[in-house]
């Protein structure tokens, strides 16, 4: 959702003991967020997870991994196509290439 164009106008007051109001302040830390945000994250995904440092670098990498993992799904259907069958050892490069991205992107998003 982007929320960040919009203006709140409502309000909402909250009680809290000292001790909770410490762990609201330490996981909103941890999180990388105000204890406003932290809680709008809350209410809003469920949980709320801590800022990732996606960089450009990161983005080019995961790019250029989906670019391949295209390309031998390319391969594969024109060679799917043209013989009626599929080189199993292809397929599971495929898989494994797909395994790796997967675990990449989830290292970068933080989960």
């Amino acid at each position: 959702m982007s929320e960040y164009h919009r203006i709140r106008k409502k309000q909402f007051h909250l009680s809290l003991l000292e001790e909770e109001m410490q762990i609201l302040s330490d996981k909103a830390k941890t999180a990388g967020m105000s204890k406003t945000e932290f809680l709008r994250n809350v209410i809003l995904f469920g949980s709320a997870r801590g800022r990732t440092n996606f960089t450009r670098e990161d983005a080019k990498s995961l790019i250029y991994e989906l670019n391949r993992i295209g390309n031998n799904i390319n391969q594969i259907a024109y060679q799917a196509n043209v013989n009626c069958a599929v080189n199993k050892n292809d397929f599971h490069a495929l898989t494994d290439y797909y395994d790796k991205l997967l675990a990449q992107f989830s290292a970068l998003a933080g989960r």
